[in-house]
């Protein structure tokens, strides 16, 4: 399975996807019709892919499926860089805020700079948590938890 950031997608399809997207998604996709943002969602399994150096973007990891994996279900490397380049990181364990979405594209509309969400199950957020303060201590890290304390 290959990972592509998307740019140039034509605006009537992502007018489409926006009549039929959820919520917590209009902000991405306003983003990169109306801002040119470049956009990800990265799997589980994925494999090895390449993170835009030139272009601002905003990724989804994708670890929320019937099981988490947590950082382990993804590409090491990948990841680490995926990280290391975002300004901001938002850790959804719960159900899906919008504003988290909303924060994470801020970075790229705003300052030019990436955004990541990953989208994960509760049971696996601390390992999220740990991999984000590891490799980007600097992140504006975000947290969407059913904990009562965030770690």
């Amino acid at each position: 399975m290959s990972v592509a950031f998307h740019t140039g997608l034509p605006r009537s399809r992502l007018d489409t996807a926006l009549a039929f997207a959820p919520d917590h998604m209009r902000p991405i996709l306003l983003a990169v019709r109306d801002h040119g943002v470049a956009w990800a969602t990265i799997p589980q399994h994925a494999g090895r892919f390449d993170v835009p150096k030139t272009k601002p973007f905003i990724a989804i990891i994708g670890d929320d499926m019937h099981t988490a994996m947590g950082p382990a279900g993804f590409h090491p490397k990948s990841v680490r860089r995926l990280i290391a380049r975002s300004r901001v990181v938002a850790i959804v364990a719960a159900a899906p805020l919008k504003i988290a979405y909303e924060e994470a594209v801020k970075a790229p509309i705003a300052f030019g700079s990436n955004g990541l969400v990953i989208e994960t199950r509760p049971e696996r957020e601390l390992e999220w948590v740990g991999m984000v303060r590891a490799e980007n201590p600097n992140a504006a890290l975000i947290l969407v938890s059913v904990r009562e304390t965030a770690q």
